[in-house]
């Protein structure tokens, strides 16, 4: 793991000291940082690979035409590195494959949400005999006359 000083990154980012130490200092970029001793006393070094994840590196500046040197890094004709013919594919093949989820969970959301439209046109379930039965006993029990006694009345009173 390579990692880099704050006065590191803040040019390779272009950003200020100030917004890579208060990266530095967020509870998520805490497995990423780490505080060493230098000659100035302790500082923060930072992963790279997770600086430029949050922050993006600053590109290069334009080289000019007349002092663009040819060598074998460089070349036009050079063949690429690795195949990325089969990693395409596969890649090609996961796409697929969410898209007809995706296409399918819609087609579901759908059928679910007709449904629940016509659950909601249905009429309110009506009272059965049990619970008119019920209903009427309660009334029978309370004193004609005598109203329900409010919270405060049953607490104290």
């Amino acid at each position: 793991m390579s990692y880099l000083t704050l006065k590191e990154a803040s040019e390779a980012t272009g950003l200020n000291e100030a917004t890579i130490r208060r990266l530095c200092k967020k509870p998520a970029s805490k497995p990423f940082v780490e505080l060493k001793s230098g000659k100035k006393g302790t500082m923060y070094t930072i992963q790279a690979n997770y600086l430029f994840d949050v922050y993006p590196p600053v590109k290069s500046p334009k080289i000019d035409a007349y002092t663009r040197v040819d060598n074998d890094y460089t070349s036009l004709h050079k063949e690429p590195v690795q195949d990325y013919t089969a990693l395409l594919a596969a890649k090609d093949e996961i796409i697929q494959l969410l898209k007809s989820e995706t296409a399918y969970l819609r087609a579901e959301n759908t059928s679910l949400r007709e449904e629940n439209r016509e659950l909601k046109l249905l009429p309110a379930p009506s009272l059965t005999f049990d619970s008119q039965a019920t209903q009427t006993e309660a009334e029978t029990n309370q004193v004609p006359g005598q109203s329900k006694k409010s919270f405060w009345q049953r607490l104290f009173g």
